[in-house]
């Protein structure tokens, strides 16, 4: 019993302090319930970015294939050389499509001749069978041999035209200009069609086109809004942090996905890269300038409220200070539910909506709800369209004092060294 009572001494006395005299001294401003701020209408110019990052990829990138098969004999390009449109990438061996081509041209050449003679015979045939020489029937089956040679032309006509194609197959060039980015084979190889091959072909090589480059990127689902195509953008590459390319905004995907817990839409950024130094692969910074005016009213964020938040603030202030300190306007707008002229009727008298923002315009003292109009914003500042004029105040935070005090004093416990006897309770 004779260690209880000292513990009860100390931990009444250390109580006692904490109690009377919890911020250090008397406070000039104890007498306030609440404590504000406020700032000045100004002009200004607002410009409103939304930063990601991503890789560049190429915007034309194609797997060149041969509709042939055979073997490699020419190969002139490398990894990272610039090709021009119909440039000679491959050579395949081109001995079976040649033979085929030439046979294809000799049987073209017989189903001619074929075909001329089908034709004499039928004039022939014809004479015979009006001067009543030869019957009907014979001179049915020289037109129908005729109509059988012309066939034979066109058969052999599409066969030649075939044979060529695949002769001109063991040909293949760049179908656009720019760089080849990967080679898959070597000279000697035997490669597959892309055409009959079930797998889908033996890939010869890359080539991407490089003078136009796409950064894709993953945007917030809170800036995504923000964000049309057409937009103008400044991507950074890490190979060069003191160079700015630019580009623009050329599409947004539709379809959210999520990413480590976060909501995030694909945005496509198209760049210009006519000097080719950006590659494909490269990690890129985007700053995407989703807004910008110029000499417009700016007021800081935190000013702006909306009809229900003012309410809350107004009843606050009436119950911590009763019967004074407010503006009469205020007040009004605690009890808008009951009585005429409140600030929900006031608004709405002005023009304003009740879903609308709004602000608290301080004049000669007194503070004033206020529906504004407001263009673009960022975190610290939006555009004032209409409701304010240069030169106007308005409040930009409301804070509660007793709320305040509460949290010094909190922070002022959590400060103190441990009072004898808190460890064993703690455990």
């Amino acid at each position: 019993m004779k260690k209880i009572i000292p513990l009860a001494l100390i931990l009444g006395a250390a109580a006692a302090i904490i109690i009377w005299k919890p911020f250090g001294g008397a406070d000039p401003d104890s007498t306030k319930a609440t404590t504000t701020s406020t700032s000045v209408v100004k002009r200004g110019d607002l410009i409103i970015t939304v930063n990601s990052t991503g890789v560049v990829e190429p915007i034309a990138k194609i797997d060149l294939k041969s509709k042939a098969s055979g073997e490699i004999i020419e190969l002139p390009v490398d990894e990272g050389d610039r090709v021009a449109k119909g440039e000679l990438i491959a050579r395949l061996d081109p001995t079976t499509a040649q033979n085929d081509h030439e046979q294809a041209m000799a049987d073209l050449e017989v189903a001619k001749v074929a075909l001329e003679q089908a034709i004499r015979q039928e004039e022939r045939q014809r004479q015979m069978f009006q001067q009543g020489m030869i019957s009907e029937l014979d001179y049915d089956a020289s037109l129908l041999a005729k109509e059988a040679a012309n066939s034979a032309v066109v058969r052999a006509t599409t066969t030649l035209e075939a044979a060529g194609e695949r002769l001109s197959d063991t040909v293949i060039e760049s179908p656009i200009e720019g760089i080849i980015l990967e080679k898959h084979v070597e000279i000697g190889q035997i490669i597959a069609s892309g055409i009959s091959a079930v797998s889908g072909g033996t890939i010869i090589a890359t080539v991407a086109d490089l003078s136009r480059a796409f950064v894709k990127t993953s945007v917030d689902e809170v800036d995504i809004g923000q964000i049309e195509p057409g937009q103008k953008a400044t991507i950074v590459a890490e190979s060069f942090p003191d160079r700015e390319f630019h580009g623009e905004v050329l599409r947004i995907h539709p379809l959210a996905k999520t990413e480590q817990n976060v909501t995030v839409f694909e945005v496509t950024t198209q760049v210009d890269n006519n000097e080719g130094l950006l590659m494909a692969g490269m990690n890129a910074n985007v700053e995407i300038t989703a807004g910008a005016r110029e000499n417009v009213l700016l007021i800081p964020r935190e000013a702006l409220t909306d009809i229900r938040s003012l309410a809350r603030i107004a009843g606050s202030q009436a119950s911590n200070n009763p019967g004074g300190g407010q503006t009469a306007s205020v007040r009004q707008g605690s009890n808008s539910g009951r009585e005429r002229g409140g600030a929900e009727d006031r608004i709405s008298e002005n023009g304003g909506s009740k879903t609308g923002k709004l602000v608290i315009l301080v004049n000669n003292g007194k503070e004033e709800p206020r529906p504004v109009e407001i263009g673009i914003s960022n975190f610290e500042e939006a555009e004032v369209i209409s409701g304010l004029t240069e030169g106007d105040t308005v409040l930009t935070s409301v804070t509660s004092k007793a709320l305040k005090d509460r949290e010094v004093l909190l922070q002022r416990l959590r400060d103190r060294a441990p009072i004898p006897g808190m460890e064993r309770r703690r455990r």
